[in-house]
């Protein structure tokens, strides 16, 4: 959906901080390098970023903050709090600002729950599913399973009365189990669930779905739909309500010559910044990666460079130039541009090896399937229920 705010004006809708690399454990799945780093963010470089995103004009109304890329808990609260109040300090007291955490949940404890509803944090846990499908592929570096630490912080969560989304990554060894999956989830207590697929990112360069076909993905997904309409809706599921909003709001055809409403690629839409202060825009996963013809994929660093001076280097030009042809092919090609505005530049470049490509595998699974599902759910409520001729509806 189109957002409210004036789209000819730059703006940051969400701030990506990495904390620190590191994470306690080692998905198999996961796209980035340097997880085993303990390397924390600086003051220095947290403040930095605040002023530049200032200076730059880029606040509106509201800042949502997400801590990620790599795990978030493993950083302690005394570095939470200094940093929450350098961000409090800076920041004008008119702009609402929003922090969010996404964690695998094992670090969780009364401490973090206190300091959670403290300052309400929005926080999603990852968990795939059933043990057996979790611990396939979330582990630690000793190779056991983390399916019962990760529970374990839900149900602490549960205990201090916080809500949490779930994101839960589908494999090859998902399909088929989505009643197994629902249901978990459900006898779980779990309200909010995003399915993300396993995806070709970073150094995670295969990906288990890479030779399943669509149907059987397509497959999955619908039953997952069917459980949620026949349980009233009582476990919302992401990828389903992101559709139905973007068919009840779809956008104007004026909107469509540049989607500035997928905020993936809108210039400093989204600003990411890794711990050491390197900065990127686009899709938060190419943040510091090796991407040719680019190279490292950072437009500079907050210590030393203004995001006004990043949007003009010839590598910004570069990337710039091969998104808009992406998005150009998406617009002449391909039915969903309305809905999705051009797809993510992450999984063009990794599935496609560059950025002015159009359709990938986690566009007709993560956008087009359940588009078309929720669609489809539509009509067949239309049809079974027509609409009153004038007459009848004279005589009601």
């Amino acid at each position: 959906m189109t957002p409210s705010r004036d789209l000819n004006e730059p703006s940051i809708s969400l701030l990506v901080l990495q904390p620190s690399p590191f994470c306690n454990i080692n998905c198999s799945y996961c796209y980035l390098p340097d997880r085993t780093s303990k390397q924390k963010m600086t003051m220095e470089v947290l403040e930095a970023t605040i002023t530049r995103i200032l200076e730059a004009d880029l606040i509106q109304n509201e800042l949502s903050i997400i801590w990620h890329a790599g795990e978030p808990l493993a950083v302690p609260i005394y570095w939470y709090r200094a940093a929450f109040e350098i961000i409090r300090r800076l920041i004008p007291n008119d702009i609402s600002v929003h922090h969010s955490i996404q964690s695998n949940g094992i670090l969780l404890n009364a401490t973090w729950c206190k300091f959670i509803r403290e300052h309400h944090i929005s926080i999603g846990l990852s968990i795939d599913g059933p043990a057996h499908l979790h611990d396939a592929y979330r582990k630690t570096r000793s190779g056991r399973g983390t399916h019962a630490s990760a529970v374990r912080g839900l149900k602490l969560l549960q205990k201090h009365d916080i809500p949490f989304s779930i994101i839960s990554v589908i494999t090859h060894a998902s399909l088929g189990k989505a009643d197994e999956i629902y249901e978990y989830f459900m006898k779980l207590g779990v309200t909010q669930i995003g399915f993300n697929i396993e995806e070709t990112e970073g150094i995670n360069t295969s990906s288990s779905l890479e030779a399943t076909s669509d149907e059987a993905i397509r497959e999955f997904m619908n039953r997952l739909f069917l459980l949620q309409k026949q349980n009233g809706n009582t476990l919302i599921i992401r990828e389903f309500e992101i559709a139905r909003d973007k068919i009840l709001g779809m956008p104007s055809m004026s909107d469509w010559e540049f989607p500035y409403y997928n905020e993936q690629v809108r210039p400093l839409g989204i600003v990411s910044v890794a711990s050491d202060g390197s900065f990127s825009t686009y899709s938060p996963e190419l943040l510091g990666m090796p991407t040719l013809p680019y190279g490292t994929f950072s437009l500079g660093n907050v210590l030393t460079d203004a995001f006004s001076h990043a949007v003009e280097t010839s590598m910004f030009q570069k990337v710039f130039d091969d998104l808009c042809t992406g998005l150009r092919l998406c617009r002449e090609n391909c039915v969903y541009y309305g809905f999705c505005g051009g797809g993510a530049p992450a999984n063009k470049y990794y599935e496609n090896k560059t950025l002015a490509s159009a359709e990938t595998r986690y566009c007709r699974h993560s956008i087009q399937t359940p588009l078309e599902i929720v669609l489809k759910d539509m009509e067949q409520a239309l049809e079974s229920s027509p609409i009153p001729s004038l007459s009848e509806r004279s005589s009601m």
